[in-house]
């Protein structure tokens, strides 16, 4: 399979990429549409980081502006996860997972969270453990991740990074 075509693969099934996402695979999505942003990977963050987003359409980078993170950051743990038969919800409904992930156990209700409050955090988990096997609950620092896994030691708790590049020796 040709490099666009694996681009184009991985696209239909996540929606959004970015450029390092693409870089870590060995891919270059150069020949899709792209937006380059300047985003704080946790909401009350003073880090900034600049990023190219990829999708296979330009609508659907300039519909979804504000969420491309979160997007990519679903992306990002689908892979962490080498999870198929995936399925995303851009509803945005409070008590609904960003994708889930059915595997050969059930269905795993996948979370994204850049900064939420704890009061959101607490619903999400509970209303994902009525409801799933399982819930996997990702964030962009490692010390929130931390802090999450220790209240909530039920989950699986991973950190991601989809803005940084490939690390060369």
């Amino acid at each position: 399979m040709g490099v666009q075509a694996k681009v184009q693969e991985l696209l239909a099934v996540d929606h959004v990429l970015t450029d390092a996402q693409l870089a870590r695979f060995g891919l270059d999505g150069q020949a899709f549409p792209g937006l380059r942003l300047t985003v704080r990977p946790m909401k009350d963050s003073l880090r900034e980081e600049t990023v190219t987003f990829r999708a296979l359409q330009t609508e659907s980078l300039e519909r979804g502006l504000s969420r491309l993170p979160h997007y990519a950051a679903t992306a990002e743990i689908r892979h962490m996860l080498g999870a198929s038969n995936w399925e995303i919800d851009h509803q945005g409904f409070e008590l609904a997972p960003d994708a889930v992930w059915r595997d050969d156990h059930g269905q795993v209700a996948i979370e994204y969270d850049a900064g939420y409050r704890p009061g959101v955090v607490r619903r999400k988990m509970q209303a994902f453990a009525e409801c799933y096997r399982e819930t996997v609950w990702a964030t962009p620092s490692s010390l929130r991740s931390a802090r999450i896994q220790a209240r909530y030691p039920q989950a699986r708790v991973l950190t991601v990074d989809y803005w940084s590049p490939p690390r060369t020796e």
